[in-house]
């Protein structure tokens, strides 16, 4: 296996390669099945944290729940669950339970 590999290497050129550029460059196309060391996974597993840490934390914003958006809106539960079908205000399903947003329910209020 490792001689295999070692001459795809050298014959694709890509000893000097990382995974990232691989991935980045779709230079494979699913042609070649790659051998991993445990070096290449663990620069792999950092990029990919990085890229996830460089990303904006989200805020923890205040989540209502149905109830709660039913009374400040002034609107019944019917309206809201169709209001959630038609895409107009979205909730997120948490278990059972569906919440809103209050940016949402801001926007919706015209604040």
């Amino acid at each position: 296996m490792f001689i295999c590999s070692y001459l795809c290497a050298k014959i694709l050129n890509l000893e000097n390669m990382n995974i990232e550029h691989l991935l980045v460059n779709d230079l494979l196309k699913g042609k070649v099945i790659l051998a991993v060391d445990a070096g290449d996974l663990r620069e792999f597993g950092l990029a990919l944290i990085a890229e996830a840490s460089a990303k904006p934390q989200q805020t923890d914003e205040k989540m209502l729940s149905a109830d709660e958006v039913c009374k400040v809106l002034g609107i019944s539960s019917n309206s809201l669950w169709r209001w959630g079908k038609s895409g107009y205000l979205k909730g997120q399903k948490v278990g059972r339970k569906v919440f809103y947003r209050k940016s949402d329910i801001d926007a919706l209020q015209g604040k």
